[in-house]
């Protein structure tokens, strides 16, 4: 004789429950209530709680881009850093400074500074792409032909 639906999902949610009980509920774990004395009142915990983290302190980084070269750069000078620029008709070596404040969430995923160096004038004539270096807190951190990009943290 077959058993009637109703009471083989009763049986099924019945084997279901005794088994998480019995595993520990499932990964899940109960938490117990404290209660004052009949008479006190519960009174707030003076510890901070240990899931709340202050923000790491505002780091300041001085960032220099350089384009190293002779004579006058052939094409603009693009750069990233404290803000963006464009600089034209540059005299080589060209450079610009800048103070950057890191928030949190830069120290933590990085702020990208980069250079595009353009190109210089060889001896033969011809164009070659510009050297170019960025230093961090006076530590060069990249350097290349053409353009330089670095991950501030």
């Amino acid at each position: 004789m077959a058993k009637p639906p109703l009471n083989r999902c009763f049986g099924l949610v019945l084997l279901a429950v005794v088994g998480l009980t019995a595993c520990g509920g499932g990964g899940t774990t109960a938490k117990t209530a404290t209660t004052a004395p009949s008479g006190a009142a519960a009174e707030p915990s003076a510890e901070p709680s240990s899931t709340v983290s202050e923000p790491p302190p505002k780091a300041v980084r001085l960032v220099e881009l350089e384009v190293l070269g002779k004579g006058k750069a052939a094409q603009p000078i693009m750069y990233n850093a404290d803000e963006s620029g464009v600089e034209n008709e540059a005299k080589l070596p060209w450079s610009r400074t800048a103070r950057i404040e890191l928030t949190a969430a830069e120290q933590e995923v990085g702020r990208l500074v980069s250079i595009v160096a353009g190109s210089v004038r060889a001896a033969n004539g011809q164009f070659k792409p510009a050297p170019c270096r960025i230093t961090v807190d006076g530590e060069k951190v990249a350097s290349g032909k053409g353009s330089c990009k670095y991950m501030l943290k």
